[in-house]
């Protein structure tokens, strides 16, 4: 088993070319404790075993099993483990421009991070299943996985946007652009402050108030996205580590599973025996 991952411990990122910006993660965790993130994506799980704690909009969320997690795209929040048996789970991530192309509206909010529903639960596990299966036809696999979506979007959609619900003032909004367009620069809290012209204190106070995180680690999960396009296009670990920004490769490892569940050797090996056009990542159980 890798260094840094513990007993029982077991986690499998997969994508399918047919359906772009669909990705999925099948794991169990005990003691892994991801990093105050966001996601492009929405995120939608459902939690197979024991029970998973997060942080979202401010408050501490516990999903037991069966229940189904759900996450809009650029909502900050954690993950960890709830129960002693700590938690597993399916998870579907899907982008922007495959909802906008399934017909959800861009910047749609929920208004549950966690829902009892037996039934959506059972579409998202037929849908993850499908989407990690290799022998899975294409068409059985968007099937599927739009009539999760359109269950979710139908029974728990809020029909505020998301951005209504959570106003983020113009300051801390310039700052977060910047480190979204540069994550890799190597900014103070000072030079930050500076650019949207808030004193260093009161950018640290506004950014963590608003975006539930300080920026140094809004900008090592901004590090992470970079790192993620770099290791798409070709870059090997050492390469995305230098220029996204990271000390080296070890720390973009650190930073990087504790973000997307899984290392970067994990996140670009093919799995045994799965499809050439999959791109599976996996962590065996001790």
């Amino acid at each position: 088993m890798r260094a840094g991952t513990s007993a029982g411990e077991r986690a499998t990122f997969t994508r399918s070319p047919d359906l772009p910006e669909v990705e999925t993660l099948t794991a169990r965790y005990v003691t892994h404790r991801f990093l105050p993130h966001t996601h492009e994506a929405l995120v939608l799980g459902v939690i197979e075993g024991g029970a998973e704690g997060f942080r979202f909009r401010g408050g501490q969320v516990v999903a037991p099993a069966g229940s189904v997690v759900v996450v809009p795209p650029g909502e900050v929040h954690t993950g960890e483990a709830a129960a002693p048996q700590g938690w597993a789970y399916r998870v579907l991530y899907l982008g922007p421009d495959w909802l906008a192309g399934a017909g959800v509206a861009p910047g749609v909010g929920f208004r549950e991070a966690s829902v009892e529903d037996p039934d959506l639960a059972a579409h998202v596990r037929l849908a993850h299943a499908a989407l990690t299966r290799p022998g899975a036809s294409p068409l059985a696999r968007e099937t599927l996985l739009r009539a999760a979506l359109a269950r979710l979007v139908a029974r728990y959609a809020d029909a505020r946007p998301r951005q209504d619900i959570i106003p983020v003032p113009r300051a801390v909004g310039e700052a977060r652009a910047f480190l979204d367009a540069h994550p890799e620069a190597g900014v103070t809290l000072t030079g930050l402050a500076a650019r949207v012209g808030l004193s260093p204190a009161h950018l640290a106070r506004s950014f963590s108030a608003v975006l539930g995180v300080p920026p140094h680690t809004y900008q090592m999960t901004a590090r992470v996205r970079l790192a993620r396009c770099l290791l798409d296009g070709g870059a090997s670990p050492a390469e995305a580590a230098l220029t996204a920004g990271f000390a080296d490769q070890a720390h973009l490892t650190r930073v990087f599973k504790r973000v997307v569940g899984v290392p970067p050797g994990a996140y670009l090996r093919p799995a045994p025996g799965a499809a050439g056009s999959f791109k599976t990542g996996a962590l065996p159980a001790r």
